[in-house]
């Protein structure tokens, strides 16, 4: 396995912070930017700057917990974590309901086997 180079790390690393910030990865640097350490690490600090400013209100906080990163009120992002993992729940329960009549409406316009054409025609 290869040993990777600064540059190729800071581009790891920027790469992907910027996605966990941002939702998509980075797409408007130059190739000059792209293998700068200064460039990168500037950007780097500056996503560091730009969450430590977004966790300094509450409304930042709550927009950082929407995220998926932790603040220093730990109790809120516990409350924030268990509401998420009840909505998943709820979530998860609706689709097994759904499948579940899925199934329901499945068997009942199935074609009728033979026995059931058979006493069909009994009747």
């Amino acid at each position: 396995m290869r040993e990777y180079t600064k540059v190729e790390e800071l581009q790891s690393h920027y790469s992907d912070f910027y996605k966990d910030v941002h939702g998509f990865r980075p797409r408007s640097s130059t190739d000059e930017q792209w293998n700068s350490e200064v460039w990168l690490q500037g950007e780097i600090d500056g996503l560091h700057a730009y969450l430590k400013d977004l966790g300094s209100t509450p409304q930042g906080r709550v927009q950082l917990r929407e995220m998926g990163f932790c603040t220093d009120d730990k109790e809120a992002d516990k409350a924030h974590s268990e509401a998420e993992a009840r909505e998943r729940e709820e979530e998860e329960a609706r689709w097994h309901e759904a499948d579940r009549m899925d199934a329901v409406l499945a068997e009942l316009s199935a074609p009728l086997t033979e026995a059931e054409q058979f006493e069909m025609e009994m009747k």
